[in-house]
């Protein structure tokens, strides 16, 4: 096994190790070629075997233009780039079941990171420093989530050898190649506005989403520019929400708690209502944002609230077509300057006409340093302003962090001014919500089966923390409930009843006689059986759920 291949076999055991934490497998693929990349960084030379190493863990070729380019944009300090959120799920697992996943995860990742930066035959200090700042960020992101992770970089120095010049390229191909870059720079800024693909560009991917080839692709297919983008409205077709003000009211009416927001947004659409018809009759009217903050816990209910919003403001006539656009960082930003305002019009271009809801948008403004989050927010706030009558942005996430969110930018200070605070539920409620889920698929909770659920309910309320799930808590604890009373029924000594056996597929006239035996034996399940849930059902869906397994 060469080296090249070594170095994908570790690749894909890390992947694997995480799969069930990823979105997107691409996500892993573009964090791992980025810090690859800026462990390369630090020697600030280009060697032939960087292309191997990209094509052998993605299956894509990179010129040497291409990938030094990409060193380039990467070489921001390890310390402030970014968490890659399916670490973030990883070290939020750990901490619900008190595992081990993340100290594997950057064991195993500093293993291949190691040999990625041994791929041309050295392993400098600068490199050796570079990954053990990779590794730190991680641990400290840990660490500060709650999850101790005592792993050390220490032995990552007994591996340090000096610079193998003759492992890179030669100083006059380095010269050809930093001259390109000069003149690609040149074109890109002056004659292709940022984000346009062509050669020359960067390497890996442009963003979560895995479109394009850093800055460019490879197959040098000429791009838009960030004027065409604006321009260009979504290929996504976009349906009218058909729903009238009443059916969308009495929606709202239906959501179990959420009594003060029910209030509130009733409140919001009198106020527009009545605002409108003043100006209908020449009377002055005040300056209304109709763009909202949603601020509370997740499971609350706030994307199904803005998903109702979004259709009442199309009723009363604020949009033209009342869709909803769900969005968070990763269908925002892009791993390169240029392309981050190109992702996020995007975006922005599906919701037009409609409500764009930008959830944990916190994220946008990781740091000051963070350039990509701020470019985001720009080309929110230029599309807010230029697109004010057919886009309205609703933006959610933690109480605390949102109002800081919003206070960081007075962009956001003048155009958010209502803001709505959705309260955890309580335990009732959680039941309430349990019980909607068991009527809308057909099953019911015995008696003993109902006060049990009530009471675990109760007790995850009384020690909620930052992790409470509320509604997704009772949604998840419905789902491991029917899966543990399939389990039950089918692992019962009363078969499923499926009819009789044909003849042809019997065995011999022994087999079918005793086959016949013990069906006579026994009685199908029945219907009722087939829609109960019972405390055994729910004790071992509560204890899948605090122990975020799957049953």
């Amino acid at each position: 096994m060469d080296k090249f291949e070594q170095l994908k076999k570790e690749f894909d055991l890390l992947q694997r190790s995480c799969q069930d934490q990823l979105d997107d497998p691409s996500e892993f693929e573009f964090y791992v070629e980025m810090a690859m990349l800026r462990i390369w960084s630090a020697n600030g030379k280009y060697s032939e075997d960087y292309a191997s190493a990209i094509e052998a863990i993605s299956g894509k070729r990179r010129t040497p233009v291409q990938i030094t380019r990409a060193m380039l944009d990467s070489a921001e300090p390890a310390e402030v780039s970014k968490i890659p959120s399916f670490f973030a799920r990883i070290v939020a697992d750990d901490f619900a079941d008190g595992g081990h996943r993340a100290r594997s995860f950057i064991g195993d990742l500093k293993s291949l990171l190691a040999g990625a930066a041994f791929i041309n035959g050295d392993f400098t200090i600068e490199e050796s420093n570079m990954l053990s700042a990779e590794l730190k960020k991680l641990m400290m992101y840990s660490i500060s989530q709650g999850v101790k992770v005592d792993y050390s970089t220490g032995r990552i120095r007994t591996r340090i050898t000096p610079l193998k010049d003759d492992s890179y390229v030669d100083p006059e191909t380095q010269a050809a190649v930093s001259a390109e870059l000069i003149f690609d720079a040149l074109d890109r800024d002056f004659l292709r506005p940022a984000g346009q693909d062509g050669a020359g560009s960067g390497a890996g991917k442009s963003g979560a989403d895995g479109s394009g080839a850093g800055r460019g692709g490879a197959d040098g297919e000429t791009g838009r520019t960030t004027n065409e983008a604006q321009q260009i409205k979504s290929q996504v077709e976009v349906k009218e929400d058909t729903r009238t003000m009443e059916e969308l009211l009495d929606e709202l009416d239906a959501l179990v708690g959420l009594t003060s927001i029910k209030e509130d947004i009733r409140s919001l659409m009198n106020f527009i209502t009545i605002t409108k018809l003043r100006e209908e009759r020449g009377l002055s009217v005040p300056a209304i944002s109709y763009h909202l903050v949603f601020t509370g816990n997740p499971g609350t209910g706030k994307t199904t609230v803005a998903r109702l919003v979004a259709g009442l403001y199309h009723r009363i006539g604020i949009l033209p077509k009342g869709q909803l656009v769900e969005a968070d960082r990763s269908q925002l930003v892009a791993g390169y300057t240029g392309q981050t305002a190109l992702k996020t019009m995007d975006v922005i271009n599906q919701a037009m006409g409609g409500v764009l809801f930008i959830d944990e948008a916190y994220a946008l403004v990781n740091d000051d340093q963070d350039s990509f989050g701020k470019e985001a927010i720009e080309t929110i706030l230029k599309a807010m302003e230029d697109h004010r009558d057919e886009l309205v942005v609703i933006v959610a996430g933690y109480t605390e962090l949102m109002h800081k969110f919003i206070e960081s930018n007075p962009g956001f200070r003048s155009r958010f001014s209502k803001y709505f605070e959705f309260p955890d539920y309580t335990g009732d409620q959680l039941l309430e919500i349990f019980k909607t889920f068991c009527s809308k698929n057909g099953y019911h909770l015995t008696e003993e089966a109902e006060a049990y659920l009530l009471l675990q309910f109760n007790e995850m309320y009384e020690h909620r923390d930052s992790h409470f799930g509320n509604g997704r808590t009772a949604r998840n604890v419905f789902e491991k409930a029917i899966h543990q009373q399939a389990n039950r029924l089918a692992g019962s000594d009363q078969p499923l009843g499926f009819g009789d056996k044909p003849a042809e597929d019997a065995g011999d006239a022994d087999d079918q006689a005793k086959d016949a035996e013990v069906a006579d034996d026994k009685t199908n399940v029945t219907d009722e059986q087939l829609q109960e849930l019972t405390k055994e059902d729910l004790e071992a869906a509560i204890e899948a759920e605090n122990r975020k397994i799957e049953i």
